[in-house]
């Protein structure tokens, strides 16, 4: 190995020794000069002006001397040269002085100006990328600059960067002029190179346009997602339960309207989104939209509905809650995620979907079939009653649960005074029932309700509700205190109307009695009534019209038969509008032999226990009215037997 070494060097030495000392380079020789103006260093093109600073009888020049060979091309009397490629170029001076020759040489150097070699691709709407050649002359430089052409300024690519640049334009109705120039920032003599306009030319295709129109969910759990579509894009329709991890559910790559649809689990949200790719390869996701999946149960004769939230609130507007194809409630908060349905009736089956809208999208939830249930139907809680006129009184009661439904039986209960509760109707799909057979103005009434509902389930009986029984007891008005409705009272109002047209209501509270003061008054009768106020505010209840004259009527019969046969067999006086009532019966010698106080009791035909003998009688009667005027009557009538 050494030996071949050795042998190898000689046979360098001997090669090289055969060439003439002035074969290194003419450079080497001198003697010559010259300047270069205006410079040595710039720009291709690059021209040089050569200024002789020698006194020779000849000149001549090499432009691009090698620095090897003696014998180069030369030019006389050459005064300038111009380089229009870049490099390192050397000038070579050969002259004659005092008949010796002579030889000078001056460096030239000739940065690249060319323009990187760059191409683009229109992505689709206003993207576009830029790929630069990597080739000697983007090497050249230490940056190349990329004016957009949009105002936006201009890009600096620094040498070892990507080739491949992307730039979005915002306005497409106009092809922008991309410009390219090479920069240099290592030496003064050349700034960079020349700047070479590229028109710009935009495909249509705009991926942002590829969004989710709407979103369906199927009861088979087929999901349904229509989106507009651009030819030749490829668009993948993806899902995710977690909104990270996607999974593709269908690809197209048609244009227009398209519908896409997978199957999936009915009672589970997703995310669907869409993936497109561009035509430079890139891809972008569309605005997400979350499909909806409802829930629903039934109790107490009430569905309870409830729904997953949609995820962004971005451009939310509203739930709209739909039972049996119908719009049962819209909700404006995106955080309401449930529903309690109580206009439902018992036993019925109903259909429900969620529809979330946004200002651009829909998502419907597959349907989901509730039917009514309930435990044990709950009494009525809301009804009232009410004195309608001399002969009638109405019930009306709101059943639970019915809302517009009718399928349910309803039986009425009456008592009169006090007494048992007998049934009086059964209503079929009604909750309001009209009572001819009272006296309203004699009896007080009071009603229970009770319901079956499609169930077949019948409810407890309600609490009692009881019409309002305006009595004249002189010199008070007085009434009962049962409710005539399903809610506390809050107050009694006291109506007066005079026969004359006067007319006044007075608010007395919780008070059962009132005392009515008329002798400011001139009308000659008045009607009273008494009208009840729920604290609900919900209910109102009128009892019967009494009317109270300011003058008594005083009936006395002409006759009565004590014979025990249970008709008129007390002699009565019926008198009203009074404060004091006296009666006596005085026979015919004057004798008095019969005396009351109370108008309810009268003279059954006895005297000091034996039977009085038929005949004629008086009666004188001594009465206060209600203005406290004294009325004094008298009469007679026949004992018969």
């Amino acid at each position: 190995m050494k030996r071949k070494i050795l042998f190898i060097a000689l046979i360098s030495l001997v090669r090289f020794s055969s060439v003439p000392v002035f074969a290194q380079g003419l450079c080497n020789v001198g003697g010559g000069g010259f300047d270069l103006l205006p410079r040595a260093e710039g720009c291709a093109p690059l021209t040089v002006n050569i200024n002789t600073t020698i006194n020779a009888s000849s000149l001549a020049y090499a432009q691009e001397y090698d620095g090897m060979t003696d014998s180069p091309t030369l030019i006389r009397n050459a005064k300038q040269f111009t380089y229009r490629g870049a490099g390192t170029f050397t000038i070579l001076q050969s002259a004659n002085v005092g008949g010796t020759e002579v030889y000078h040489c001056e460096k030239v150097k000739v940065y690249e100006n060319a323009t990187p070699h760059t191409e683009y691709t229109s992505c689709g709407g206003g993207k576009i990328k830029v790929v630069m050649t990597k080739n000697y002359v983007l090497d050249a430089y230490d940056q190349v600059g990329i004016d957009w052409g949009d105002g936006s300024g201009e890009h600096i690519w620094n040498q070892g960067e990507s080739l491949e640049i992307e730039h979005i334009y915002t306005n497409t109705s106009v092809n922008p002029t991309l410009k390219v120039r090479g920069i240099y920032t290592s030496n003064s003599a050349c700034k960079g190179g020349y700047q070479w306009p590229l028109t710009i030319s935009f495909q249509q295709p705009l991926l942002k346009n590829i969004q989710i129109k709407s979103v369906e969910m199927t009861g088979n759990g087929r999901l349904l997602v229509i989106y507009e579509g651009l030819s030749g894009i490829s668009t993948d329709v993806m899902y995710s339960t977690d909104g990270t991890n996607y999974q593709i559910g269908g690809t197209k790559t048609s244009g227009g309207t398209q519908t896409s649809n997978f199957n999936l689990n009915a009672a589970q949200a997703y995310q669907i989104k869409l993936a497109s790719k561009d035509l430079c390869g890139g891809k972008l996701d569309s605005d997400f939209v979350t499909s909806m999946a409802v829930k629903g149960s039934s109790a107490d004769e009430k569905n309870e509905i409830s729904w997953n939230k949609y995820a962004d609130n971005t451009d939310f507007d509203s739930y709209a809650l739909m039972r049996d194809g119908i719009v049962l409630q819209t909700f404006d908060d995106i955080n309401t995620t449930s529903f309690s349905d109580e206009d439902v009736q018992c036993g019925d089956n109903y259909e429900y979907y969620i529809v979330a809208k946004t200002k651009t999208i829909t998502s419907t939830s597959a349907p989901v079939t509730v039917k009514t249930t309930l435990s044990s139907p709950k009494a009525i809680d809301q009804a009232f009653v009410n004195v309608v006129s001399d002969g009638l009184i109405e019930v009306a009661a709101t059943i639970p649960g019915s809302g517009t439904k009718t399928n349910y039986d309803l039986v009425v209960e009456r008592s009169e005074n006090g007494g048992i509760f007998k049934k009086v109707n059964t209503l079929y799909g009604e909750a309001t029932y009209q009572d001819f057979d009272v006296k309203v103005n004699d009896s007080g009434y009071c009603y229970r309700l009770i319901y079956q509902n499609a169930c077949g389930q019948r409810a407890p009986a309600s609490e009692p509700i009881c019409s309002i029984l305006l009595k004249n007891q002189s010199p008070l008005l007085t009434w009962n205190t049962e409710k005539p409705f399903l809610d506390d009272i809050d107050s009694y109002t006291i109506i007066r109307t005079g026969a004359a047209g006067s007319n006044d209501s007075r608010n007395v509270k919780l008070a059962s009695t009132f005392y009515p003061d008329l002798t400011k008054l001139s009308d000659l009768s008045f009607t009273f009534q008494v009208r009840a106020d729920s604290k609900n505010g919900n209910y109102q209840s009128f009892s019967n019209s009494i009317i109270y004259k300011r003058d008594t009527d005083i009936f006395a019969p002409d006759a009565f038969s004590p014979n025990d046969d249970g008709y008129n067999d007390t002699f009565e006086v019926k008198a009203a509008m009074f404060k004091t009532f006296k009666m006596s019966v005085v026979n015919r010698w004057g004798e008095v032999i019969f005396h009351s106080d109370d108008i309810t009791k009268g003279w059954n035909g006895m005297i000091k226990g034996k039977p009085a003998p038929v005949g004629s009688y008086i009666w004188r009667i001594e009465i206060v009215n209600n203005l406290d005027q004294t009325v004094k009557k008298n009469g007679t009538f026949v004992l018969l037997k």
